[in-house]
């Protein structure tokens, strides 16, 4: 009965994780990387050929297969967007898959469900950038990799070869994944030691993709480059990872909500244990039933902490973590989660109904509060805001003109003031405002992120004290001012 049922409880997960990411998806206006992804895309192949192997950039593919997509339905919001939605929705019966084979089917169905409703996963489903796809890839890279350890067939090797390679073009950091899965084989040699032949072809040849990113990544890892990134000690890693990935955006960011994931990821560590058949005689038996009794355990282990130990051993030289670069590990973080729920109600029928209850009740909620809430930049917004109205434009910071030209649909009349976090003084920034401002009656200065460009506010300051604010506007994330210099109104 229950096989029966459970391919019906997958096809109704799926229609909710379709009608969730599909709800609203063009309710946030897109910000910045958004905007960038599509203008990357308008390069069309022959534009983005060169990018695979040229410096900095971290995930050309997904802008080639963008590129493709908008040719078919277009640049608008939803179009670009549902690009990312449908990896997001695929992730679920391929989750479902990986809990069945490797797991169990209860831990698979409480992690479809989690994945289905996960706000955070929801979030960059809803979002133009190669986040979605590359959680997907990770997970599609991750079970024919241990498919070909039980079977070693050279078909199942040549998948593998395949999606890894296409998830490091997707993004750099997928690369991460390959220490873990090194270290899977190397730890559960007794049980796979009849590929090892295979599994070192394998590696080898997984090299070669590699090479013309590490040709530029590995001398750029050993530079003094300054990448925007604060550093973030080991625990703090851990506690942003938590609170991203289990509550995303949830206005109600405490320790309860965090405490119940924490649980239950817990649990899924510690407690669950699937039943494994006992391993054969000889010396290594007690070896091979260790690792058998706790292989589940162990490939989720080294899936979800080896990626983070890797990022961070790297922001030691170069400080790199943002939550969504190690996105491609959520799918261990949700197993995990399953494995707890079933490791809990193994042990308490009510305690399950109670945290599963309490998991639904957040997710919902928090899916709720960011669909209807606007959380991004409202580019959108401010560009209705400026139809019609004129004067010289000033962008603190200047890289957000894109995303307001993407909105704004025609022309304008618009500069970039000067950049004064490298040092430039007063007098340099009189100097140039001077310039840029000459002869305009009008200025607007529209600010967003402002920090990046002008953390001590001499721009803005200059314009104060030179001209007369007249009127503002503010939205999510953007301000808008008018000033009026010398004569005007």
């Amino acid at each position: 009965m229950e096989k029966i049922k459970s391919p019906l409880l997958l096809l109704l997960l799926l229609f909710l994780a379709f009608t969730i990411r599909l709800y609203h998806l063009d309710s946030q206006s897109l910000w910045r990387d958004e905007v960038d992804a599509i203008l990357f895309a308008e390069k069309g192949a022959l534009g983005l050929f060169p990018w695979f192997i040229e410096p900095g950039q971290n995930g050309p593919l997904y802008f080639l297969l963008l590129s493709f997509w908008i040719a078919l339905v277009g640049q608008s919001e939803f179009g670009v967007r549902f690009f990312s939605l449908f990896w997001g929705v695929l992730l679920v019966p391929l989750i479902y898959r990986v809990g069945c084979r490797w797991l169990e089917r209860r831990v698979a169905l409480f992690t479809a469900l989690l994945v289905a409703l996960s706000p955070y996963l929801v979030w960059y489903s809803q979002e133009a950038k190669m986040y979605s796809l590359l959680a997907f890839l990770s997970l599609l890279s991750v079970h024919p990799y241990l498919l070909a350890l039980e079977r070693n067939r050279w078909y199942l090797w040549l998948a593998y070869l395949l999606t890894m390679g296409l998830s490091m073009y997707v993004h750099i950091l997928a690369v991460l994944l390959v220490p873990f899965q090194a270290l899977f084989y190397l730890i559960s040699w007794p049980r796979y030691r009849g590929a090892s032949k295979a599994w070192l072809i394998a590696m080898g040849t997984l090299l070669l993709p590699y090479l013309p990113l590490a040709r530029w990544e590995i001398p750029a890892l050993l530079s003094p480059f300054a990448t925007g990134h604060r550093f973030y000690t080991l625990p703090e890693i851990f506690a942003v990872l938590l609170f991203s990935f289990g509550l995303n955006s949830a206005p109600y960011r405490g320790l309860s909500p965090a405490a119940l994931v924490l649980f239950l990821l817990l649990a899924g560590v510690l407690l669950y244990r699937k039943d494994e058949k006992a391993s054969l005689g000889g010396f290594l038996a007690p070896v091979r039933e260790i690792l058998n009794r706790h292989r589940s355990a162990l490939f989720l282990s080294l899936y979800l902490f080896v990626p983070i130990f890797a990022l961070y051993l790297i922001s030691l030289g170069m400080p790199i973590f943002t939550d969504r670069y190690l996105i491609s590990i959520t799918p261990a973080f949700f197993l995990f989660i399953g494995c707890g729920l079933v490791a809990v109600g193994k042990r308490s029928r009510l305690l399950l109904a109670i945290c599963l209850a309490l998991l639904l009740v957040v997710n919902l909620s928090t899916l709720s509060f960011q669909t209807h809430t606007k959380i991004k930049s409202d580019f959108r917004s401010a560009a209705e805001y400026m139809r019609g109205r004129e004067g010289l434009m000033l962008f603190l910071m200047p890289y957000v003109r894109q995303s307001f030209a993407y909105y704004y649909g025609g022309d304008f009349l618009g500069a970039d003031p000067p950049y004064t976090n490298g040092g430039l003084d007063e007098e340099g920034v009189a100097e140039e405002m001077e310039k840029i401002t000459a002869g305009q009656e009008v200025v607007w200065l529209l600010v967003s992120e402002a920090e990046l460009w002008d953390s001590r506010g001499l721009v803005r300051g200059w314009l104060e004290e030179n001209g007369t604010l007249v009127d503002q506007a503010q939205f999510a994330r953007i301000e808008i001012y008018r000033y009026s210099l010398g004569g005007g109104d």
